[in-house]
């Protein structure tokens, strides 16, 4: 009776275990490549931090030790990327993957107190990048009202698509530059060069 129990017991415990380890969905991947799966957590701030698993301490996602990490709450993933004239990288959300990776960046605003103690103002600027066959970083799409060249992007954005003249053209076609017709082209083009060109 007191082996049956054991073994029981011990069942028990390992199923427990496994999961544990099973539930682990969120993971990250350090700067040598190795992937820990653990989970994401936010700050108080709203700080994402990273807890891997069988480790007591929560880690700052930062660029110098990261390079990817995926979060399962809302199948957010990110890769660290260095943008045009900028030192240091930054974590930007990968919203399409395939021959043509997509990504997007937020750039938040703090609102300012004003003189009866009201906050007013703040918002934020999202802007899209893509590149090509691992290529250089193209910004494509920006929110932001005084950003440059609209005519520079729309360049990038033709050079990405300029493999599948067909396809270029009908985006010409549509004569619509927002973030959803840009990305369902995105799309198109990636199926195209995954399941109907032979290599």
């Amino acid at each position: 009776m007191k082996t049956k129990l054991l073994l029981l017991f011990t069942f028990y415990c390992s199923f427990l275990t496994a999961g544990q380890a099973f539930a682990q969905k969120d993971y990250v991947i350090l700067v040598n490549g190795d992937t820990v799966r653990g989970k994401m957590t936010k700050s108080l701030f709203g700080a994402l931090k990273f807890k891997a698993s069988g480790k007591a301490e929560n880690e700052k996602l930062e660029t110098n030790r990261f390079k990817e990490y995926f979060n399962s709450k809302d199948s957010s993933y990110f890769v660290a990327l260095t943008l045009n004239k900028q030192r240091k990288p930054e974590f930007l959300e990968r919203l399409e993957n395939g021959k043509i990776k997509l990504y997007k960046s937020v750039m938040n605003y703090p609102g300012t107190v004003g003189a009866r103690g009201v906050m007013t103002g703040g918002g934020s600027t999202e802007t899209w990048y893509a590149s090509k066959d691992d290529g250089e970083l193209l910004e494509i799409k920006t929110s932001a009202i005084l950003s440059g060249s609209r005519n520079e992007r729309e360049k990038n954005f033709d050079a990405l698509m300029a493999s599948y003249p067909e396809l270029l053209e009908d985006f010409k076609k549509e004569k619509s530059f927002s973030f959803d017709t840009l990305r369902a082209y995105i799309k198109k083009y990636n199926y195209y060069y995954k399941y109907m060109i032979k290599n």
